[in-house]
């Protein structure tokens, strides 16, 4: 009986702590924005595994307490309304799970690390899953990851413009298992613990140093704009009432601004596809005609097609002579723009969950208008280097992002969106306006700096000067070599781990 208790308390502690590890990396994110409690949130699970037992479940139970903590937001926005409420729930718990399966297989990998002496390399395994997790707007979903935790550490993390998420990732969890491997035996030689000390320091020593001269270079010879970005405040409600008015409210909002040389509308802004509106596409150009400076707006755009239409939300450049351009997104939110692969099967849009109808784009154009170079990207797409990496390769000079926060309601989650956007400005070095409806807006740096925002649910116009830079990052240059490179790693081990386990009995 009392071994009995003694296995049940040993369990019961190990399975609190992985709990615990997963609402402390919650807390490195958005609001809280307490990045350091990343670099210890892991050691939970590495304490647990030391017996070797269930990994898969022990690594899926600190995944769920990280995911259900961190998207608790989701079952309760507006994105959907009504009977279909009980479908948001259950497809709320799925993601989580699918997203802490993750996590799980991390333990597995951990374990098998572990049992050939080689569990300091773990963070190319974790950060190589994290990387899987991103590769598709269907199935990947970068939400959460690692990285944007360490958002707020401004002055450590400049080398996100080498290596992206992936690199960010791989040190947060080298900071980790080296706390880990630094206690785990008190008995370890002096020598191999010493080596685990100066590790972890070394990795915030060289970073820090790092990031000093990126940010002390600072940005010379360069020119300036002024961008306007427009939060109306608009509640998604609202939307459904007087089109007239909520373009009047606009138009007010920005008369009032101080001057800029671009005014930038949150997504869906307008009511009307200025491709097939005229009087619509009238009243922006004579806005643009009027503060001398052209205006993005977001809109539902469409076009026929053989038996329908086909529907895009799209962003639109306008300027007193007209519209300059128009960016469809590409990266479409799944179960909520659309059903995934209803493309391929096209039965699936006979099935409705209250998704929309939407047609993805193709394309990344650059705009330039009025001596602008800059590319506009939609919504949740702000999450996706790779995606993003397509506008700066093109040449865009400063990233715009247009959104609709409103549907997350007051939750952490206009928080964590605004944070992840934020986030970009470090890996590509590109100043980034964002117009969010209901907040939060912002205008951040090439640093990740976010130089002025709002607050959420309030009508307001910021006004700010960013650089156009033409300068290309190494992660803009070479992409995802290191999270291909880890996952590479992960393939390698997954063959070679029975061999050098049978070799390490012998």
């Amino acid at each position: 009986m009392l071994s009995f208790l003694n296995r049940f308390n040993k369990s019961f502690v190990d399975y609190a702590l992985l709990v615990l590890g997963g609402f402390c990396l919650t807390l490195s994110f958005a609001p809280f924005n307490i990045s350091i409690l990343a670099w210890f949130s892991f050691i939970p699970l590495f304490y647990s595994l030391r017996d070797g037992k269930f990994p898969f479940l022990k690594g899926f139970i600190m995944g769920f307490s990280f995911f259900s903590s961190l998207l608790y937001w989701v079952p309760f926005s507006n994105v959907v309304e009504g009977t279909i409420v009980p479908l948001v729930v259950l497809g709320s718990f799925l993601l989580v799970v699918y997203l802490s399966s993750f996590f799980g297989f991390s333990g597995i990998l951990y374990n098998k690390l572990n049992k050939i002496g080689y569990a300091y390399l773990f963070p190319i395994v974790f950060a190589g899953l994290e990387f899987l997790r991103s590769l598709s707007s269907v199935w990947g979903f970068t939400w959460g990851s690692i990285g944007f935790s360490q958002s707020s550490l401004i002055h450590l993390v400049q080398f996100a413009s080498i290596g992206g998420l992936p690199l960010v990732a791989l040190w947060v969890l080298f900071l980790n298992i080296f706390i880990y491997l630094f206690f785990k035996d008190l008995s370890t030689k002096e020598k191999k613990r010493m080596i685990y000390l100066i590790s972890f320091f070394s990795l915030l020593i060289i970073p820090f140093a790092y990031s000093q001269i990126i940010l002390n270079r600072g940005i010379s010879d360069v020119e300036y704009k002024n961008i306007g970005v427009v939060q109306p405040n608009i509640l998604p409600s609202d939307k459904r009432k007087s089109d007239v008015e909520r373009l009047l409210r606009m138009k007010k909002i920005i008369e009032e601004s101080s001057d800029a040389d671009l005014y930038v509308l949150p997504e869906t802004a307008s009511p009307f596809s200025l491709t097939k509106n005229k009087n619509t596409e009238l009243f922006f150009m004579d806005l643009a005609n009027e503060k001398n400076a052209p205006v993005i707006t977001g809109m539902v755009d469409y076009k026929r097609k053989k038996g329908g239409f086909s529907y895009y939300n799209s962003a639109a450049v306008v300027d007193s002579s007209g519209i300059e351009g128009l960016y469809r997104k590409v990266f479409l939110l799944p179960f909520v723009e659309r059903l995934p692969f209803d493309d391929v099967m096209p039965k699936l849009k006979e099935f409705d969950l209250g998704q929309g109808q939407y047609t993805p784009g193709s394309e990344f154009p650059v705009f330039e208008v009025d001596n602008l170079n800059f590319s506009v990207y939609i919504c949740y797409e702000a999450i996706f280097p790779q995606l993003l990496r397509n506008f700066v390769e093109n040449g865009a000079s400063f990233l715009v992002n247009i959104t609709e926060d409103g549907w997350f309601g007051r939750t952490n989650g206009p928080y964590q969106h605004a944070q992840m956007a934020a986030f970009q400005s470090i890996i590509f070095r590109r100043a980034v306006a964002r117009s969010a409806n209901t907040g939060i807006s912002f205008v951040s740096d090439p640093y990740g700096r976010v130089i002025k925002k709002t607050r959420i649910f309030t009508e307001d116009c910021i006004v700010c000067e960013v650089p156009l830079l033409e300068c290309k990052t190494v992660y803009t240059r070479i992409g995802n070599t290191f999270g291909w490179t880890f996952l590479f790693f992960i393939l390698i081990l997954i063959v070679t781990e029975p061999v050098l386990r049978k070799n390490k009995k012998k």
